[in-house]
C-alpha cells in the first residue's frame, strides 16, 4: 500500500536526503548480514570510512559486536519481526577499548512474497551521559533491585530469547551467578538445560509471545544440586507506549506444595477408583432429585444395566413398584446427613426378575460439608437368604428329631423302670430294696431326656428343675415319708445354672446317689431327718452338695475303700465331670459337696 503519488527516483532521492540528515545510523543489510547501505551518520559513528564498510559482512567491519548483533538480525529475517531499542555494549578496537554503548532498532524489509530480503537499522549513539539517560538507569536500577528482592523467579528476554537479566530468586535457588545465564538463550540456561522436551516447550512458548500471546504452564525446573522445582510458569509480552512488543516477560512462582498435593489427590483419587472398580460390591452414587451419578462394574453385574445405559436415569429404574415410598423415604433421612445402616429389600434386575439385596446408604457431601446426594453399596443376598432358609429347614428337621430321640430315650428307659418295679414285685424285701435302687438310677436318667425332650435348648438342662424333680421322683421310690425323712431343694438355689446333656448325666447321677445314701445311711432305723439338696455358684465353678442332719459317716470313711455300688458310682462319675469330691461328716449330719471343674460342659 503506498501513502505518496512520487516516482520511485523521487522515493530514491527522499531516502538518501533523510538518511544524509537525520542524526541517527542507518543501515541495510542482506540475509547474510552484507552491508548495502550506511548512511555518513553511521559511518562516523564507526569511525570507518564509507568504503571500507560497503559491500562487508557485518563481521567483516564491526568483529566486536557481530556475537551481540547477529543472533538479533537473525531473529528479525526468521520471524519477520522488529527488534526495537536493543541496548549494544561492545569494546570499539579505535577507541582505545572504551565500552561503546549503542541502541538499536531493527526492521525487517519483505519481497513481493512477504518474506523478509533485506533488514533495516536505526542505530543510536547511547553513551550520552544526559539527565534523561540518567533518569532512565536510575529507574531501571531500582526496578532491578525490587525484583531482586521477590521470592518469585522474573526474568528479561530479548525477543529471541535471550535473556537480559534474572533475578536473585532463582540465581541463588539454582546455586549460579549471572554470568552464567544472561546472553543466553533462556532455555539453554542451566533451569531447563536438563530436559529437551522442556525446552522444545519454551520456545514456542517464546515463537506465541513473540506473537502477543501469554503462556501460562507448571513445569518443573532445575535447582541446586539437580533438585526438580515445580514452579507455575508464565510468559508474557512487554509493550512499550505505543503497543510494541519490546522484550518478553517470564516469570514463576514456586508451587512444589500445591504440586504435592495435588499429586497426593490424584493417587488418592485412583486408589479410590480402583477400589470401587475392583470391589465386589455394587457402589452406585445418585444426586438429590434421585438421578444415577455413577455405577460401577460390580453394579453392573448385579442388575445388568451398563453404566451408559443408566447414567442420569432415576434411581427407582431397578426399583420394585410397591417400594417406590421405600426411596422417598430413605432420600428424606439422606438430606438430613442420615447414614442408613444395612438392611435388606429387593430390587429389578434389567432382565426383569427381582433381586434380594443388602443396601447400605450414606449421605455425600461436597467440599462445604453440604449434602449433595448419596452413595449406595449393594450386595445380591438371594443366595444367602436361600442357604439360611435351607439352614433353618435343616435345624427345623433336626429340633424335630432330637425332640423324638430323647423322647423315645425317655419312654425306653421308663419301659425299663416299669419292668424293674413288676419284677421287684415277686422279689424278697432284699431283691427289691437292689431293684428300686436301680430303678431309682434309670428314673434319674429319663428325668434329663424328659427335660432337655421339653427344652427349646436341646442340649442343656435347667440344673434346678432337675434337682426338683429328682426330689419328687425319689420320695416315693424310695419310701421316704414312711421312714420319717424328708427330702427338700436348698431355697438360695441359683436357678440359672444349665448344663449341657454330657455334663447333666453324670452330674444327675451322682445326685441320685447321694440322695439315696443319705437316706439309706444317715438315720438309723426308726430315726426321722431331713435331707437338703443345693445347687450354688462359687466363682466361676459350680458346686452341688447333699447335706443331712443325720449320725454322720463312721470315723475313717473313705470313698476309695467303700464297698457299696452307690459309693464306688459317685467317685467315677466325678472323675468323669472333672470335678472334686469333698465331705465334711460330725454327729449334727454329714455334707457332702461336688465343685465342677467348668461350667458348661465335659472339658
Amino acid at each position: 500500500m503506498t501513502s505518496h503519488l512520487l516516482s520511485d527516483d523521487q522515493v530514491q532521492q527522499v531516502f538518501e536526503l533523510l538518511a544524509d540528515n537525520v542524526p541517527l545510523g542507518i543501515v541495510v543489510l542482506d540475509r547474510d548480514f552484507r552491508l548495502l547501505f550506511i548512511n555518513q551518520r553511521h559511518a562516523e559513528l564507526n569511525r570507518l570510512p564509507l568504503d571500507a564498510q560497503l559491500g562487508k559482512t557485518l563481521r567483516e567491519y564491526l568483529p566486536h559486536v557481530a556475537d551481540v548483533i547477529e543472533p538479533k538480525l537473525q531473529f528479525v529475517a526468521e520471524y519477520a519481526c522488529p527488534l526495537i531499542h536493543q541496548r549494544i555494549k561492545g569494546r570499539h578496537p579505535r577507541f582505545d577499548g572504551v565500552l561503546v554503548h549503542r541502541l538499536a532498532s531493527y526492521y525487517p524489509l519483505f519481497d513481493e512474497h512477504g518474506k523478509t530480503r533485506l533488514i533495516l537499522g536505526v542505530i543510536q549513539d547511547a553513551s550520552v551521559d544526559d539527565f534523561e539517560a540518567t533518569l532512565r538507569q536510575e529507574s531501571e536500577e531500582r526496578l532491578l533491585r525490587v525484583l531482586d528482592n521477590l521470592f518469585a523467579f522474573v526474568g528479561v528476554l530479548e525477543l529471541d530469547g535471550t535473556l537480559l537479566h534474572a533475578n536473585r530468586a532463582p540465581l541463588e535457588a539454582a546455586g549460579i551467578q549471572p554470568a552464567d545465564v544472561e546472553g543466553k538463550k533462556f532455555w539453554d540456561c542451566y533451569w531447563w538445560s536438563y530436559s529437551a522436551e522442556v525446552q522444545e516447550q519454551l520456545r514456542h512458548a517464546v515463537a506465541r509471545c513473540i506473537k502477543g500471546e501469554v503462556s501460562r504452564y507448571d513445569v518443573p525446573v532445575r535447582m541446586r544440586d539437580g533438585m526438580l522445582m515445580w514452579i507455575e510458569f508464565m510468559l508474557a509480552p512487554l509493550r512499550d507506549e505505543y503497543g510494541r512488543i519490546t522484550h518478553l516477560i517470564p516469570s514463576g512462582i514456586d508451587i512444589s506444595k500445591r504440586h504435592e498435593s495435588e499429586q497426593a489427590l490424584h493417587r488418592s483419587e485412583e486408589h479410590l477408583r480402583s477400589v470401587i472398580e475392583s470391589s465386589d460390591d455394587a457402589i452406585i452414587t445418585k444426586s438429590l432429585d434421585g438421578r444415577v451419578t455413577s455405577w460401577n462394574p460390580a453394579a453392573e453385574r448385579l442388575l445388568g444395566y451398563s453404566a451408559e445405559e443408566i447414567l442420569g436415569k432415576p434411581i427407582t429404574t431397578i426399583f420394585p413398584s410397591e417400594l417406590l415410598e421405600e426411596e422417598t423415604a430413605l432420600m428424606r433421612k439422606i438430606s438430613q446427613g442420615q447414614r442408613i445402616p444395612g438392611f435388606e429389600t429387593r430390587r429389578i434386575h434389567r432382565s426383569g426378575h427381582v433381586l434380594d439385596v443388602s443396601v447400605t446408604i450414606s449421605p455425600l457431601r461436597d467440599s462445604l460439608g453440604q449434602v449433595v446426594g448419596a452413595c449406595k453399596l449393594a450386595r445380591d443376598v438371594s443366595y444367602q437368604k436361600q442357604q439360611m432358609q435351607m439352614l433353618e429347614l435343616a435345624l427345623e428337621e433336626k429340633t424335630t428329631l432330637l425332640h423324638e430321640v430323647h423322647h423315645r430315650v425317655k419312654n425306653n428307659l421308663q419301659i425299663v423302670s416299669s419292668l424293674l418295679n413288676l419284677q421287684a414285685r415277686k422279689a424278697s424285701p432284699e431283691v427289691a430294696a437292689v431293684l428300686a435302687e436301680s430303678q431309682g438310677r434309670i428314673k434319674a436318667m429319663a428325668l434329663i431326656h424328659q427335660l432337655l425332650y421339653e427344652s427349646h435348648h436341646m442340649s442343656e438342662v435347667n440344673l434346678n428343675d432337675f434337682l426338683k424333680n429328682l426330689i419328687a421322683l425319689s420320695a416315693p421310690l424310695y419310701a421316704t415319708e414312711k421312714k420319717g425323712i424328708r427330702l427338700q431343694l436348698n431355697p438360695d438355689n441359683d436357678t440359672s445354672i444349665s448344663l449341657h446333656v454330657q455334663q447333666m448325666i453324670p452330674c444327675g447321677l451322682v445326685m441320685n446317689e447321694l440322695i439315696l445314701n443319705a437316706i439309706k445311711h444317715a438315720f438309723p432305723a426308726g430315726s426321722s431327718g431331713l435331707i437338703t439338696v443345693s445347687a450354688l455358684r462359687s466363682g466361676s465353678r459350680i458346686v452341688i452338695s447333699v447335706q443331712d442332719d443325720g449320725q454322720g459317716l463312721p470315723d475313717g470313711f473313705s470313698w476309695q475303700a467303700s464297698q457299696g455300688l452307690g459309693s464306688q458310682l459317685i467317685p467315677m462319675f466325678v472323675r468323669q465331670l472333672h470335678g472334686q469330691l469333698s465331705h465334711e461328716s460330725s454327729a449334727a449330719g454329714t455334707l457332702v459337696s461336688v465343685m465342677l471343674a467348668q461350667e458348661g460342659g465335659l472339658s
